[in-house]
């Protein structure tokens, strides 16, 4: 078994049929060897990566052209945790330096948005649309989309 599988469990009857199914695969699985069962609460969508997305496309077009989408979604993000660190409340999953015994120099590895929680994806996309109105972004309207369906998610 090589993929991960997810699926979302809301009721008794949804569990029944999960760990039902669950069962049969597992069991399957390990005549190939060992296999693991997670159980998590659910963690932000695909939607809200979709928001940030777009908002870090505008970013990056509008304002910084000469470096790559993943080298500018790297800048955002790294100085999104330096601002939360410095109001009180680091990131959950923070980056990390560690040491290159070869070359004798720090590595910085940057938090990832895939372990951002819900309410640090939220400040994310507040985060990046403040960023993107300080370098005078103007949103595509994907982006204007996104932050306005955020913002009425929040509100409600």
């Amino acid at each position: 078994m090589s993929k991960e599988l997810t699926y979302r469990i809301e009721s008794i009857r949804d569990l029944q049929n999960t760990l039902a199914m669950a069962a049969r695969m597992a069991g399957r699985a390990l005549e190939e060897g060992a296999v693991e069962l997670v159980l998590r609460r659910p963690g932000r969508g695909q939607g809200q990566n979709a928001k940030f997305h777009a908002m870090i496309g505008d970013i990056h077009h509008q304002a910084f052209r000469g470096y790559s989408a993943d080298g500018v979604k790297a800048v955002l993000v790294n100085q999104f945790a330096l601002e939360m660190e410095e109001q009180g409340t680091p990131l959950a999953s923070p980056g990390e330096k560690v040491w290159d015994w070869k070359t004798k120099e720090p590595v910085y590895v940057r938090p990832t948005t895939t372990k951002f929680r819900k309410a640090e994806a939220a400040a994310f996309i507040e985060f990046l649309y403040a960023t993107g109105v300080e370098l005078g972004v103007q949103w595509s309207e994907r982006a204007l989309a996104a932050y306005e369906e955020y913002r009425e998610a929040k509100a409600a």
